[in-house]
């Protein structure tokens, strides 16, 4: 499901009020959404954890993709997008929290996608996030980030890989997709 008007109208107003928590200039869309969701398969079971879902251009790709939205969590810093997370998507469990103090979770989830703009943090946050999400994943389910970075915006900690996915040059600006697995 493409971006809306109104969701880029609330993605600028929220990169207004706080650029460091959006990091881009336009929401992601629906080819980058795509392309994060082909790496998360709907066929095993088990919860899918989305991590910054901002507009929700990602939410709709997994439900596109055949995960049932009771089956996604996802957890959005920003209170504007959570409000309109709840209307666009109301049996999603959208949880309004700081995506970097993940909670234990009951059962591993099947994947974690994360539209967070990592690269607008510290390098010891963003591999203790990695880390942290990575302990929370079923065995050889994948953690799925995109970056404007040409290199992956974390390294793969030890006992884990990471490899490029796809490009996608149609977005604003272009992004890449990685994906980490404990190996």
């Amino acid at each position: 499901m493409p971006s809306t008007v109104l969701d880029h109208f609330r993605f600028l107003g929220r990169l207004a009020v706080n650029p460091s928590s959006v990091g881009a200039i336009a929401p992601s869309s629906a080819r980058l959404a795509r392309a994060m969701a082909a790496e998360a398969d709907p066929s095993h079971d088990g919860p899918v954890l989305e991590l910054g879902p901002g507009t929700g251009v990602v939410t709709a790709a997994l439900i596109a993709r055949g995960f049932a939205p009771e089956r996604i969590v996802t957890i959005e810093y920003d209170p504007h997008f959570v409000a309109a997370l709840r209307r666009r998507f109301p049996t999603v469990a959208v949880v309004q929290g700081d995506a970097f103090e993940l909670a234990p979770a009951d059962v591993p989830f099947r994947a974690i996608v994360s539209s967070l703009p990592l690269l607008n943090f510290p390098l010891v946050r963003r591999e203790a996030l990695i880390e942290n999400a990575l302990s929370r994943l079923s065995p050889g389910a994948p953690y799925i980030q995109f970056s404007y970075g040409l290199t992956p915006p974390v390294a793969a900690p030890n006992g884990a890989c990471v490899k490029l996915a796809a490009r996608v040059w149609r977005n604003l600006p272009p992004a890449r997709v990685w994906v980490y697995r404990r190996t």
